[in-house]
């Protein structure tokens, strides 16, 4: 995990700037055609800077990751603590699952390759199981909150229910990783219908 001086370190302009052009190439080029001396041409950088401050492709991926997943966790909590109802809650899970599967598959793609690069990395093992906590908690911890006040009935513990959830989510965006321009419409309203059985009004 980083350290405090590690994360002020890549809290610098320069090193933003390098996270900013690796997210900006990966979805233009993928994960596979984003390389140092691209995403230094673009970050306006030496290709010894993103060593300087990486180490790796594995490492400025995992940090992209990071960064993308932190303004994620903020824009879903920040919308489920506006939802009062179990119908709310699965409408706003909804409009996330449309923007990540319909707009931002290399999100996906991102967390695909770090899961294939953490079967051999225990470090990047780490930080994936926990921006996938981070995940699972925003959603898992709004629902307690519901749940605990009477106004919802679960079909399971908030955890496993969240769990299922970004199961769909991760699911479609694979699917249509594999075939882009797929048309998920459909596939997103019958996973609508389903969550709507794990989320019930009290």
């Amino acid at each position: 995990m980083a350290t405090e001086e590690t994360r002020r370190q890549l809290a610098t302009d320069k090193a933003l700037r390098i996270v900013d052009a690796m997210r900006s190439s990966v979805a233009r080029r993928g994960v596979a055609g984003s390389t140092f001396d691209h995403v230094a041409r673009e970050a306006g950088v030496s290709r010894g800077l993103l060593h300087y401050y990486f180490g790796s492709k594995e490492r400025l991926l995992v940090e992209v990751a990071k960064r993308d997943s932190e303004v994620r966790f903020a824009a879903m909590a920040s919308a489920l603590e506006h939802a009062t109802s179990a119908g709310q809650l699965v409408d706003q899970w909804v409009r996330s699952l449309q923007a990540t599967v319909k707009h931002e598959p290399e999100f996906v793609s991102m967390l695909l390759e770090l899961y294939t690069l953490a079967q051999r990395n225990p470090e990047i093992a780490d930080e994936l199981s926990s921006l996938m906590q981070g995940m699972s908690d925003a959603l898992a911890q709004r629902s307690r909150r519901l749940e605990a006040d009477g106004v919802i009935r679960l079909a399971a513990s908030p955890e496993v229910v969240a769990d299922v959830m970004l199961g769909f989510g991760y699911g479609m965006a694979l699917r249509l990783l594999a075939e882009p321009g797929r048309d998920m419409d459909e596939a997103i309203e019958v996973a609508a219908t389903a969550a709507r059985g794990l989320y019930q009004d009290v």
